[in-house]
């Protein structure tokens, strides 16, 4: 039970304070910001498996992480609300005392008291549950995009933990293997700064998402390297790790910025649920069905998932530079100049 709870706690601090600071920050500095949260992400498992190496015991291991936990819990005490949030929700008085407070940290004198902020919205519309439920039925094309970004986050999320808990039936040194899928990762998270500022989100997806069905299916033949135990699987699927790591990275910025403010929450929850499945699967398929098929099987269903995810990123926009939608309505609108291209 206390496990459930510290899972259900871990996902409500970890995606609500990304959220949060994403909605927070200027679009010009996104990309750098993601960057480095998805850094500390990557320096954690190799960190948990250290602990792990260190402490035998479970109690032992979730104290630590529980100390760790709490410590990184104490920023969102202090955190200042979205005022994008509060508009959404037509709390204009909530909006405005975060955009006071917004100010005096970037010693701005702004006289906000003074200044009118008017929300258009539908009229009647509430803010909640059953609204954006009904937005969904209204506004077809903020469904499908929704949808395309759960299955990349599935897609993902099954490679991306297939590789983490896999690693004992992939790399002969396990160990040795999340030093190196650490650093693959920090190579991914950084290289992938400056590839979405030159490419975009969407391209630099495609790319990535690409080149990871390409090391699946380069990993198939069997051409072992001396008697260490090292093969040619072994090297691509580290090389691999790192194109998943940078889909990873993407899909969690790429989201950010599709989603409008009155539904972020909502579609982070989602698509994390099928990340969440997506974890589930992807250990089974590299410690399971590795050992009961050939392994062009498992291999050969990750590159054409990966590909598929490709072709789903062709139906979405480009964020890059552009405002962040607020409604359903937002999104529609910005689809009007949008045109089907690579």
């Amino acid at each position: 039970v206390i496990r459930f709870i510290q899972g259900f706690g871990l996902f409500m601090i970890g995606t609500g304070m990304y959220i949060l600071s994403q909605e927070l920050l200027p679009g010009r500095y996104r990309n750098y910001i993601n960057g480095l949260t998805m850094s500390l992400w990557a320096i954690g498992y190799p960190l948990g498996s250290l602990i792990g190496y260190f402490c035998n015991d479970w109690n032992a291991m979730f104290l630590v992480g529980s100390i760790v936990l709490a410590i990184t819990c104490i920023p969102a005490v202090f955190a200042i609300e979205s005022p994008r949030y509060y508009l959404v929700k037509g709390n204009i008085k909530g909006a405005k005392a975060s955009l006071k407070t917004l100010a005096r940290l970037n010693n701005m004198d702004l006289d906000l008291d003074n200044i009118t902020i008017t929300v258009e919205s539908d009229q009647g519309r509430k803010q909640d549950f059953m609204q954006q439920m009904r937005d969904f039925y209204e506004y077809p094309i903020l469904l499908i995009e929704t949808l395309i970004q759960m299955f990349c986050w599935f897609v993902v999320a099954m490679s991306y933990y297939g590789f983490n808990f896999g690693w004992g039936s992939i790399v002969p040194d396990r160990y040795l293997a999340y030093v190196m899928a650490m650093v693959g990762e920090l190579i991914a998270y950084f290289g992938l700064v400056p590839l979405i500022s030159y490419l975009g989100r969407r391209r630099a997806l495609l790319l990535l998402f690409g080149l990871a069905a390409v090391c699946y299916l380069v990993a198939i033949p069997v051409v072992p390297f001396g008697s260490g135990g090292w093969s040619l699987e072994s090297v691509m699927c580290l090389l691999g790790v790192i194109f998943v790591s940078g889909c990873f990275s993407g899909v969690y910025l790429y989201t950010s910025e599709l989603a409008p403010t009155s539904h972020r929450g909502l579609v982070f929850c989602w698509s994390s649920s099928c990340a969440r499945i997506g974890s589930f699967l992807g250990p089974f398929i590299f410690n399971n069905l590795f050992k009961i098929t050939h392994k062009a099987v498992p291999l050969g269903v990750l590159a054409v998932l990966t590909v598929v995810c490709g072709l789903g990123l062709l139906g979405l926009v480009e964020t890059d530079g552009q405002p962040i939608a607020t409604t359903a309505q937002d999104v529609v609108e910005r689809r009007k100049l949008h045109k089907y291209r690579i």
